[in-house]
């Protein structure tokens, strides 16, 4: 007993290392600060861990016997299926990744990379829809609606369907263009505090992260999924300051 118990800590150990040097790129450049928490990406590793990296040590416990027949054979099994399902995991993770944040006439919308109907990518004559899409983390960029009646027209039938323009990369802009937009259409952080009653302390210690006063910093909402985030800029650039869990809609 004393030897599987071994060797299921050992295996254990060697599981959890892998799973750390997964979680650094999967934080750090896939969903960076507060999107891992609030955008699934937390959700999705803690499964992936949950299942890989428990369930490889306790079949090792299971079958591991000094000097049994076909032992090596039983343990290269284990390692390689529990490779092929951290795999698999971490593919799920890299194609559901946010690649881009787009502002669209009043709000941010998060666009993962696998939102993207084929055709869209293949029309975006821009630059923004070439492969592969940004796998270092999301990027900040504007979109503008068409001009023309025929397109807007498209657009708007499109949006009924489900494909609205922000998942339309040929109407993407550098954010520069789009930042005085931006301003406008931003709020004061009162009203994010207001918002947010029971929160208040999380507004002050976003603040004093910023380095900004608060009369210096304006919010809008990003749709993200499931959540709606809060987007903090700075009121004279329109520049991001910080991405935030505080509900833009208040508490519900």
């Amino acid at each position: 007993m004393r030897h599987r118990l071994v060797a299921g800590l050992i295996h254990l150990s060697l599981s959890a290392g892998i799973a750390a040097i997964v979680f650094l790129p999967l934080y750090f450049f896939w969903y960076p600060d507060v999107l891992f928490e609030h955008a699934g990406g937390r959700d999705l590793f803690l499964l992936i861990v949950s299942v890989d990296v428990t369930l490889g040590p306790l079949i090792t416990m299971v079958v591991y016997v000094p000097g049994k027949w076909g032992l090596r054979f039983d343990l290269v099994f284990i390692g390689t299926v529990q490779a092929l399902a951290l795999a698999y995991g971490v593919h799920v993770l890299f194609e559901s990744r946010p690649v881009y944040i787009v502002f669209v006439k009043d709000r941010f919308e998060l666009v993962r990379a696998n939102d993207y109907p084929d055709q869209q990518l293949a029309i975006a004559s821009n630059g923004y829809g070439a492969l592969p899409l940004p796998w270092t983390g999301p990027k900040i960029v504007g979109a503008k609606l068409p001009t023309d009646p025929k397109e807007q027209l498209d657009v708007m039938i499109s949006g009924i369907g489900g494909v609205d323009v922000h998942l339309m990369p040929r109407y993407y802009v550098p954010y520069g263009e789009v930042r005085a937009l931006a301003r406008q259409k931003s709020e004061p952080l009162a009203k994010l505090r207001e918002r947010n009653r029971a929160r208040a302390a999380e507004v002050d210690a976003l603040v004093a992260r910023s380095g900004r006063k608060e009369e210096e910093l304006r919010f809008l909402p990003m749709r993200a999924g499931k959540e709606d985030l809060s987007v903090v800029i700075d009121a004279k650039t329109g520049e991001i300051a910080r991405i935030s869990s505080l509900k833009p809609w208040g508490d519900i």
